[in-house]
């Protein structure tokens, strides 16, 4: 036993350490398995060999009948034993040194994130505004350092992430610039290092410091994901460009990871958004199908809970598809499940008033309408929803709800949504307007408003002001 993989643990510990488990093992609280008590005594046993832990102290006969009560050596017994003991041993290990003080940053980066997985979001923003105060009185420079920023600002653009209200950078600059400045100087020192070991040793000549297309020759994660980038960095991404997408993540699926699919799939699915907003409305059903199929196989769970974002998309999704059924029990089906809590059932409301107005039952949707704060992005399809609304009703409100919502969208614009959003809603707004200033019955009137719906790059709810303007006919 002296040469065994438990004995050269055991051997490897300090004499504090050794006792600190002998008094964790004698607690059921910690030692909970079903040969407690034995795993106790060959503890013991072995602690009484120490420090020498020499052959004969140790020798397997010895042992055994120290620990067990039989009077005949079943074989392999010990050695189950002896696994079960190590097990325990490398857990005790493992928690001191992740509760050691000098990791301190590590456990309050991991409770940042537990507090944010738990959709205790205050809690955890108030674990990273306290991580952000002890990394900037940090005055020595380090690769430690640098390591860590890296970590910490993975961590403020994750919360940012679930928070998102479609404002803001994410924290995405300053991700990739913590990311260069570790990378670069992580390789550089390792460049260094071999450099150095090469004029002792007989080291073939590398090229160490490769540039980025080396990698992309061989790395699928880094082709997918440069294609992705190449789509997004277009204004419009085309058909082709999505079709292409869809194949790619078809051909490589099998072989990446869960939370890689995912990822791949939100641009996926960001891309077919894009392309119906861009006036390919044919990809409606094509993204339901989609969000069927990501539902179906869990893509859109967070411990089984669904983000608001996605809880709203997917039914507004599915009205546009026709898909009233599925949409509606979808809505009661998960409105218990959705990420953060769902404050005064602001996006049951939604949904349901989606449902309704879809079904053609317009002043009962409206009385499901929520309100919305003016600097929540849901406020845009609170209002838009409305406006739908109040022009099916054929309400006198309608021209001063129009006009509020464009002076809302012109005066907070610059500031808070891109270029793109303002546009799409400004078009909204000015189509709808036309609409509800024409007059019934007039197919002239009609084909024109097509014509210029359809002559815009970007307009929102595209598919019903043309439904809408198809109608006048």
């Amino acid at each position: 036993m002296t040469n065994s993989y438990l004995i050269e643990v055991v051997r490897a510990m300090l004499p504090t350490e050794r006792e600190e488990f002998a008094s964790l093992l004698g607690m059921p609280q910690y030692n909970r398995a079903n040969n407690a008590k034995e795993l106790e005594r060959l503890y013991h046993t072995i602690l009484q060999a120490a420090p020498g832990f020499g052959a004969e102290d140790l020798a397997k006969n010895t042992v055994y009948f120290k620990v067990f009560t039989e009077k005949k050596m079943i074989q392999g017994k010990l050695e189950k034993l002896m696994a079960d003991l190590n097990k325990l041993l490398r857990t005790f290990a493992l928690n001191k040194r992740y509760f050691a003080e000098s990791n301190d940053m590590q456990q309050q980066l991991d409770w940042a994130a537990w507090l944010r997985e738990r959709g205790l979001m205050d809690r955890a923003q108030q674990a990273i505004t306290k991580l952000k105060a002890q990394g900037s009185q940090e005055k020595t420079v380090s690769l430690a350092q640098f390591r860590t920023d890296l970590l910490l600002m993975e961590e403020v653009h994750e919360w940012e992430s679930l928070q998102n209200q479609f404002k803001g950078d994410l924290s995405i600059p300053r991700i990739i610039e913590s990311l260069e400045l570790y990378f670069y100087t992580y390789r550089t020192a390792l460049a260094n290092r071999y450099l150095l070991q090469q004029k002792t040793a007989q080291l073939p000549h590398i090229e160490l410091l490769k540039e980025e297309d080396f990698y992309l020759e061989q790395n699928v994660l880094l082709q997918i994901s440069k294609d992705i980038y190449a789509v997004f960095q277009k204004d419009t991404p085309t058909i082709g460009d999505f079709q292409r997408l869809m194949k790619i993540l078809k051909d490589h699926e099998d072989g990446l990871s869960e939370p890689t699919i995912i990822q791949f799939y939100v641009f996926l699915r960001s891309a077919c958004n894009l392309l119906i907003n861009a006036g390919s409305l044919e990809f409606i059903n094509i993204l339901h199908e989609i969000h069927i199929d990501n539902l179906e196989r869990g893509l859109f769970f967070l411990n089984d809970e669904i983000h608001p974002n996605s809880y709203l998309n997917l039914v507004q999704i599915a009205t546009r598809a026709r898909d009233y059924a599925w949409a509606k029990n979808f809505t009661e089906t998960y409105k218990d499940r959705i990420f953060g809590g769902d404050e005064e059932a602001f996006c049951y409301r939604l949904n349901m008033a989606q449902c309704l107005f879809a079904e053609g039952c317009f002043e009962e949707a409206l009385t499901f309408l929520p309100e919305a704060p003016s600097s929540s992005h849901y406020h845009h399809i609170v209002r838009r929803l409305e406006l739908k609304l109040y022009y099916e009703m054929d309400s006198e409100l309608l021209p001063y709800k129009m006009d509020a919502f464009r002076k809302f969208i012109e005066r907070t614009a610059a500031k808070s949504i891109a270029a793109d959003q303002k546009t799409l809603h400004l078009n909204f707004v000015n189509m709808l307007l036309q609409l509800s200033q024409s007059t019934p019955k007039d197919k002239g009137r009609s084909q024109k408003l097509i014509a210029r719906i359809q002559s815009k790059k970007l307009v929102a709810e595209r598919a019903w002001l043309l439904e809408k303007a198809r109608a006048l006919a």
